[in-house]
C-alpha cells in the first residue's frame, strides 16, 4: 500500500494551465479564501476575504496581492460563504462588483447579517439559502451541504449565562438584531462538491473542541467518504487551544476516518508553512497507523495547484506555471 506522506513543494511536477489531464485547479488566497476552477471553466470562490494588515486577528498575513478580491479572482460563477463571520465574508462586495451574476450559496439564517454588514442589495443578486441538508446542481458539478456549527468561543462552564442578563443593556433591553447576528453567524455549512468528471472535494469547515468531539454528530457526511480531496479546518481549538504545541491526534484520526486520497488545510493563517508541514507529518503518521494513504499539501498563498489522477486512480498534484484568464 502507498504510504501517507507530505508533498514536497520544492520537488513538485509542473503543468500548464490548459493541460487536459487537470481535473481541478485550486488556489489559496489567505485566511479561508480559496478558488476552484473546474475542467469546464466554471469557477467557485469560497469565503472571499483578504486579511487586513492592520488587524491583529491573524498571526500571519498571507494575502498574496494588492489588487481587490474582485480583480484578483479568476472568476466567480458560484460564491460559497461557509458562515457569516467577517473573515469569511469581508470581500464579498468586491467579488460581486466584478461578477454580479454569481450565485451565492450561504447558510439560510446568515443572510440578514451578511447583507447588512456588507451593504449588499439582496434583491439584485442570486442569493441561495443552503438548508441543513441540501443539494444544488450547477453546470459541471453538484454541491451538497451539511449544517454544522462554529466552535464555542470560550471554555464551557456551568457559570456561563448566570444572572440571565448577558443579552440585555444597562436598561434591561435586548437588541434582537444583535442577538440574531451572534447566534446565526455561527451557523456553518460543510460541503461536498462533485464534478461531472467524478472528482470529489469534501470541505470540512467545522471545528473540534479540545475533547476531539466538537459538533460532528453528523459524521456520516464525512466518515468513509473517500473524496479525492479533503479540506480540514485548522482552528486553534481543534488542536487543544495551543497553536504552538498542537495536539494533532484527534484531527489526524478524523482525517484518517474520511479516507481521503489527498488533503489540504483551511483557515491556516495562524500557522507558518513550517508548522503546517510538521502538523501534516503528524497526520501522515496517524493515517499510516490506520492503514490509510493520504497525500498532504501545505499550499502557498497565491499559487495555483493542479489535481489529476494516474492510471491507478491515485491523486497527482502539480504546480501550475501560468494562469489563463477567461
Amino acid at each position: 500500500m502507498k504510504m501517507s506522506h507530505v508533498v514536497d513543494r520544492e520537488k513538485m511536477k509542473t503543468k500548464e494551465w490548459d493541460d487536459n489531464e487537470l481535473l481541478l485547479r485550486l488556489r489559496w488566497n489567505g485566511v479561508n479564501f480559496y478558488e476552484f476552477v473546474l475542467p469546464n471553466g466554471k469557477t467557485i470562490v469560497m469565503d472571499p476575504y483578504f486579511d487586513d494588515p492592520n488587524d491583529p486577528h491573524n498571526e500571519y498575513k498571507y494575502t498574496p496581492t494588492d489588487k481587490s478580491a474582485g480583480e484578483w479572482v479568476h472568476g466567480a460563477d458560484v460564491i460559497v460563504l461557509t458562515h457569516g463571520h467577517f473573515d469569511h465574508t469581508g470581500d464579498l462586495h468586491s467579488v460581486l462588483e466584478h461578477y454580479p451574476e454569481a450565485h451565492i450559496i450561504i447558510p439560510e439564517h446568515t443572510i440578514p447579517s451578511v447583507i447588512v454588514d456588507q451593504n449588499i442589495d439582496y434583491f439584485s443578486h442570486y442569493f441561495t439559502e443552503a438548508g441543513a441538508h441540501d443539494r444544488f446542481d450547477f453546470p459541471g458539478f453538484t454541491m451538497e451541504t451539511c449544517r454544522s456549527n462554529h466552535n464555542v468561543g470560550r471554555a464551557v462552564s456551568p457559570l456561563n449565562g448566570a444572572g440571565g442578563s448577558l443579552y440585555k443593556d444597562s436598561n434591561g433591553k435586548v437588541d434582537f438584531y444583535q442577538l440574531y447576528k451572534w447566534i446565526y453567524e455561527r451557523e456553518l455549512i460543510n460541503l461536498k462538491i462533485t464534478t461531472d468528471e467524478g472528482f470529489q472535494i469534501l470541505l470540512w469547515n467545522s471545528e473540534m473542541q479540545p475533547d476531539g468531539m466538537g459538533f460532528e454528530t453528523r459524521a456520516y457526511f464525512y466518515r468513509d467518504a473517500k473524496p479525492d480531496l479533503f479540506m480540514y479546518q485548522t482552528a486553534g481549538r481543534s488542536f487543544g487551544g495551543d497553536r504552538r504545541h498542537p495536539n494533532c491526534e484527534p484531527m489526524g484520526k478524523w482525517i484518517a476516518s474520511v479516507k481521503a486520497k489527498s488533503a489540504l488545510p483551511e483557515h491556516q493563517q495562524h500557522f507558518s508553512y513550517d508548522e503546517l508541514d510538521k502538523m501534516a507529518e503528524k497526520f501522515s503518521e496517524i493515517c499510516n497507523a490506520e492503514q490509510q494513504s493520504t497525500s498532504f499539501l501545505t499550499p502557498e498563498s497565491g499559487v495555483w495547484y493542479g489535481y489529476s489522477k494516474n492510471a491507478e486512480g491515485e491523486i497527482e498534484i502539480s504546480r501550475i506555471l501560468h494562469e489563463m484568464k477567461g
